[in-house]
This record gives structure tokens, sequence and C-alpha cells, in this order.
């Protein structure tokens, strides 16, 4: 595999990780209730955050993608690059819909296929 091709799978890696990452979270918020970070529940509600299992979880998706993401950024343009963590967009928006019930409607759709068609022209 040439060092090109290598490159576009760290950084479709990086962002499918990364995406994972913020579905995790949503899913671990969904469980944990409110998150008041007001005085004086926000050390309470910080310690209840990080020993949820799913957030660690999603946390260490997001670790995993930085550390891919440095790979990338060493070999790639960041102009070329960075734009194409929009797909994460898309990626989250199919999830949400399909895991959270979210709704879908033409802006959005319009907004998913501009990110799509901006991606695919920056790498051409």
């Amino acid at each position: 595999m040439n060092s090109i091709k290598i490159d576009f799978l760290f950084l479709l890696t990086s962002i499918l990780l990364g995406a994972c990452g913020q579905i995790l979270l949503k899913f671990a918020v969904g469980r944990l209730g409110p998150v008041i970070l007001g005085w004086p529940e926000v050390f309470s509600t910080l310690i209840k955050i990080f020993l949820n299992g799913w957030v660690v979880l999603g946390i260490t998706f997001f670790v995993a993608s930085m550390v891919l993401w440095i790979r990338v950024i060493s070999n790639m343009e960041l102009s070329r690059a960075y734009p194409s963590v929009g797909l994460s967009y898309c990626l989250v928006f199919i999830s949400s819909v399909v895991i959270f019930k979210e709704t879908v409607n033409l802006n959005k759709i319009v907004g998913l296929i501009s990110i799509l068609f901006g991606v695919y022209f920056l790498h051409r």
C-alpha cells in the first residue's frame, strides 16, 4: 500500500473514532441525567461524569483519534486534512438519527450533501 493510501486510511480512522467518541458521550449523557455545573454541584457532577464507563470509553476513542490525527498531520497538508474532519458531522448525523431517533429535515440533508461535496473536491 502506498503512503498516500495509508495516510488516507489513518485520516478516515481518526475521523471515525472521533465520531464514535461523540456518540458514546451523547449515549452516556442520556443515562446520567441533567449535567449541572453550577456551584456547589459541580464537583459531584464531574465525579459522576468521569466515573461513567461510557464517558471513559468515549474519551478513550477521542484519545485514539488524536494519536492517529497527529500521525495524519505529520504527513498530510493541514489544509487538506482538517476540512476532511467534516465527514465526522455526516457520521454523527446518521448515527444520531439511527440511535437517538433525532429529526431529519431538508436543511440538514442539504448541509450534509454540501459537506460531502466539499470534502470530495478537497481531495481531488
